[in-house]
């Protein structure tokens, strides 16, 4: 089972993402976001092989002091995997989430990450699909060039789950704004 540590919006500003979610999941046989029971999110790391102690410490120094924000979105985008098209959003973040990033990859080991998670490869991002079919490829091409009225989602949780199924290991709330 893999694990990864995220930042998630629980906050109803989330909604906007969950409507994407609407969207896009028409593109898709089944919907892969809505179904998994987790709230919108931005993965910093994941790993294939950690222990449980060693994620929870990495995770505990790196959010000791984390706030939360509020990441803007202005435009959508697509990854393309040999078995599927991804949908998501891009978020502008605050410089200290890039810092959140490379303290758990110095903590953890940056070799023991998935390597497009790692520093220097990692493309913050909010899903929105997982499982459009290649078939379907220009359609959500389409989708991901289009132009969205920008909006702002308030990230104000971080975890390490275990997946699939999306099961929350440890959490904490981020600190209220300064």
């Amino acid at each position: 089972m893999a694990h990864a540590i995220n930042i998630r919006s629980d906050d109803k500003s989330a909604e906007a993402i969950r409507s994407l979610w609407v969207e896009c999941s028409a593109l898709e046989l089944a919907p892969s976001m809505g179904t998994l029971k987790y709230p919108p999110h931005i993965t910093l790391a994941i790993y294939d092989q950690i222990g449980i102690p060693e994620l929870t410490g990495a995770f505990d120094s790196a959010f000791s002091q984390a706030t939360r924000f509020t990441a803007k979105f202005e435009k959508l985008d697509y990854f393309e995997t040999p078995q599927a098209i991804i949908l998501w959003a891009a978020p502008i973040l605050p410089d200290f989430v890039r810092s959140i990033h490379e303290h758990i990859h110095a903590r953890v080991g940056v070799e023991q990450s998935r390597p497009h998670y790692r520093p220097g490869s990692w493309v913050p991002h909010c899903s929105l699909a997982t499982s459009i079919e290649l078939s379907r490829k220009d359609e959500a091409i389409a989708f991901a060039n289009r132009a969205i009225g920008p909006f702002e989602v308030k990230f104000d949780v971080a975890d390490c789950v275990s997946f699939l199924p999306v099961e929350v290991l440890h959490e904490t709330e981020l600190l209220a704004d300064a």
